[in-house]
């Protein structure tokens, strides 16, 4: 039997359809409300003091995104691509890259690059963009050619050094990726919008205007929005309207009483308006205001967490 869809749509937990009777629905009785929650709108105010106003200039509101990666270079860079690619506004978007990688097959602890079967995302990026590094000897007397070459490149590479921050350490202290998250407040400066993603992602196009159309339909000021991201293979299927967006339902609780997650979502929404209300958060797609990273952030001692990070 086909279902007809509500004003606001329905959600799916693997077992039942469910419409949804307001997408943030409360159990606060405020009858003024409607029994919903009052969010505090959006504020004129932002981190940086420029001024934006509640309808945020589509063309200069910056975003700040923040990439982890654990020696997966390659995939990583075809990601910076594609986000700038992608992009309505490219110029407004800044990356921080938390790089985990091998510096130390090229005779040098102190090689930006890396070796070149365990690239760096910034110097894999900056090939893709037709600026590579020679190939150099090894050994401590070749460092200063290594690093000019290396100053060149991103001096060369498009939006290398104006708009891609990383921090980088040896793949052998990483401590998960919580741990590898937590490295976001050092690259983060005075963007207004944060968004959290892997280092293997794609992106519909003019993606920065729609996160931002999106987060403004909450009405929400410390609204988060974060979900499970859609399979490559799915990309394009579903139409605007009747779309079906993935959605965790299950939490279990470990041994230790942590609360653990599926990597994939076990339910999903159907035809909603508006972003859902959902006690589940998935840093493969986060979407906020920067002042959530600054005051709820990762804890770098949550280390080896794996599907509790969800």
């Amino acid at each position: 039997m086909i279902m007809s869809a509500s004003k606001y749509g329905r959600v799916f937990d693997g077992s039942s359809i469910e419409e949804i009777t307001h997408p943030i629905a409360s159990n606060n009785n405020n009858e003024a409300s409607g029994g919903a929650y009052e969010p505090i709108p959006p504020t004129n105010n932002n981190n940086n003091n420029h001024g934006f106003t509640n309808k945020f200039d589509s063309k200069t509101t910056p975003i700040f995104v923040s990439i982890p990666h654990f020696r997966d270079g390659k995939r990583c860079a075809q990601t910076v691509r594609r986000l700038f690619d992608t992009a309505a506004h490219p110029d407004r978007v800044v990356v921080g890259l938390i790089e985990q990688t091998d510096s130390t097959g090229s005779g040098s602890s102190s090689d930006s690059s890396s070796t070149d079967d365990d690239p760096t995302c910034l110097m894999e990026y900056c090939a893709l963009m037709g600026h590579q590094m020679k190939q150099h000897e090894p050994g401590v007397s070749h460092m200063a050619e290594r690093q000019a070459d290396y100053d060149a490149v991103l001096e060369a590479c498009p939006r290398a050094t104006t708009q891609i921050r990383s921090v980088r350490f040896h793949h052998f202290g990483s401590k998960g990726p919580v741990y590898a998250r937590s490295f976001t407040r050092k690259l983060l400066g005075n963007e207004e919008f944060c968004m959290e993603i892997d280092a293997s992602m794609d992106f519909v196009k003019n993606w920065d205007n729609a996160a931002i159309e999106q987060w403004k339909l909450t009405n929400n000021e410390y609204s988060v929005l974060s979900n499970v991201p859609l399979s490559a293979k799915d990309k394009g299927v579903a139409s605007p309207i009747a779309v079906e967006v993935p959605r965790q339902c299950e939490i279990k609780i470990g041994s230790e009483g942590v609360p653990l997650f599926e990597t994939h979502a076990d339910g999903k929404a159907i035809g909603i308006t508006q972003p859902l209300l959902s006690r589940t958060y998935s840093p493969s797609f986060v979407f906020s205001k920067c002042h959530y990273q600054t005051n709820v952030p990762q804890d770098p001692f949550a280390v080896q967490l794996l599907n509790t990070e969800q």
